[in-house]
């Protein structure tokens, strides 16, 4: 998508001038899944009233909101919520999220590009020498072109920089 080019793009220039940069999570509203899931419920429910006044234009209604849920789905995404990296402080946190801060000042950090868990995904990750549990703080949509994979591979570059850290995974 055009669109997520231009968030990539743009993150690149934030982490290579700004003092800090937010890490967006890149996951769909939670409004699509109400409103395709109402939809389904209204369909559902005016099927099984057989003698309800206007019973086709609720199916018709349940149907809309059913495709409507779909493509809010596809082209709405949540704000603000991901991780906030502190260049100066060396710090990252979660924002808007669960999640518990970390400090990347201690010697054996490395910021890792590494296929993500969803089909066609690449994810950035601080992983640490000890050997504890990644911590993934990006990942690119299911199905990402190229071109996204690339820019991310670019901000891995930036950020490693920005950080004095090593960069390992994959290279574009």
């Amino acid at each position: 998508m055009r669109s997520d080019r231009a968030l990539w793009q743009t993150l690149i220039a934030q982490s290579e001038g700004e003092p800090s940069v937010l890490l967006p999570k890149i996951e769909p509203h939670p409004a699509a899944l109400v409103v395709g899931l109402g939809g389904t419920a209204l369909g559902l429910w005016a099927t099984r009233q057989a003698s309800l006044p206007w019973r086709e234009e609720l199916g018709w209604l349940a149907l809309a909101m059913v495709v409507a849920g779909m493509l809010m789905w596809t082209l709405m995404k949540r704000r603000g919520i991901g991780w906030r990296l502190d260049f100066a402080s060396r710090r990252i946190a979660p924002e808007g999220e669960p999640g518990v801060p970390a400090s990347l000042d201690a010697p054996g950090w490395r910021v890792c590009c590494v296929a993500g868990n969803k089909r066609r995904s690449l994810a950035l990750e601080f992983r640490h020498e000890d050997g504890g549990r990644p911590l993934r703080v990006l990942q690119t949509r299911a199905g990402a072109d190229r071109r996204e994979h690339e820019l991310v591979s670019r901000l891995a570059d930036v950020i490693a920089r920005r950080l004095s850290m090593s960069r390992e995974g994959l290279s574009l």
